[in-house]
């Protein structure tokens, strides 16, 4: 087997481990970015994924050869490249698309919630609440002497910072 295949099957499974490792824990690519003024991020295209896009470009090539040689190279650089610019511009169009799905809830106007955790003495607590489809917890301030239960449903208004019961 020739050592550009095994290149091309490391890349490959390095590429799938940090998509689906993106996938369910979040972006982990800790690569530090430069910002160029011409606004393109630079640090983007020269990363780690990067890297990974460009390894399987080029040794896709040479695979698809079956040769090493000058001209293999000079293609397989080439295809690196355009691997790295469209996987790079692929990732951000559909990072701006996820984006304008979002609604980002700053105020809270009479929202169900349920008491995480609620102290009777300094009238203060937490609630979880349903923003952006995920499940947040929110501060709960209640100057009445009213006494709340953990898991009890209210009905609260306010900002993502604090509620008050209505």
């Amino acid at each position: 087997m020739a050592w550009y295949v095994i290149v091309l099957i490391v890349s490959s499974g390095l590429f799938l481990l940090t998509s689906i490792g993106s996938l369910f824990f979040g972006d982990m690519d800790m690569d530090a970015g430069v910002e160029v003024d011409s606004g393109f991020l630079l640090g983007d295209v020269i990363s780690f994924k990067g890297l990974i896009h460009f390894t399987i470009g080029f040794s896709l090539t040479l695979t698809l050869m079956d040769e090493f040689s000058l001209l293999s190279s000079a293609i397989g650089t080439v295809t690196g490249i355009v691997f790295v610019l469209v996987l790079y511009y692929l990732y951000k169009m559909l990072f701006q698309k996820l984006q304008q799905n979002i609604q980002y809830t700053s105020e809270i106007k009479d929202m169900e919630a349920e008491v995480y955790f609620w102290d009777n003495n300094k009238k203060i607590g937490e609630v979880f609440l349903t923003l952006e489809g995920r499940p947040v917890t929110v501060t709960l301030v209640c100057p009445e002497d009213v006494h709340f239960e953990k898991g009890q449903k209210i009905r609260v208004t306010g900002t993502r910072r604090s509620v008050k019961p209505l």
